[in-house]
């Protein structure tokens, strides 16, 4: 199935309460490129991105994802905690691309593994949604040098 979603999928899928850890994990730290973003949609159909299009810089309690897509850069910003081991909260604190979406929060998975990192979201609409929306989000990306 074609990927339906904008590359925002992604600033979701990594991103979406404040620090209860002492310590941010210092694995998340630094900059990342999506190899892989699978979206699986409530139809049960699937849909996969490696265009390694999509990047996050982590930093102490604050990330930003960025995304190239055809109507130009889309970046989105979120404070994030690390709940509990590899779970994080992340709510979006400013985009250029999903405004009503600020303030938002949500929990994430992930797991670090040397220069890999995969990050899964299970979203979960207020209301019914038709089979054509994503309901999960699967990342994978690498680590790469910080601009």
């Amino acid at each position: 199935m074609k990927l339906l979603a904008h590359p925002f999928a992604f600033c979701l899928a990594l991103v979406s309460p404040w620090s209860h850890a002492d310590v941010p994990d210092s694995s998340l730290m630094g900059c990342w490129r999506a190899v892989k973003i699978v979206q699986h949609f409530k139809s049960g159909s699937t849909g996969e991105d490696t265009s390694g299009r999509c990047t996050l810089q982590f930093k102490e309690d604050q990330f930003e994802s960025s995304c190239l897509s055809t109507i130009g850069t889309i970046t989105s910003t979120y404070r994030y905690r690390v709940d509990r081991p590899n779970v994080y909260s992340a709510t979006m604190t400013g985009s250029t691309f999903r405004t009503s979406l600020i303030g938002s929060t949500r929990e994430y998975e992930y797991q670090v593994d040397g220069d890999r990192l995969r990050i899964a979201i299970n979203l979960q609409p207020a209301e019914p949604v038709p089979a054509t929306v994503a309901i999960r989000l699967e990342t994978e990306a690498s680590r790469m040098a910080c601009p």
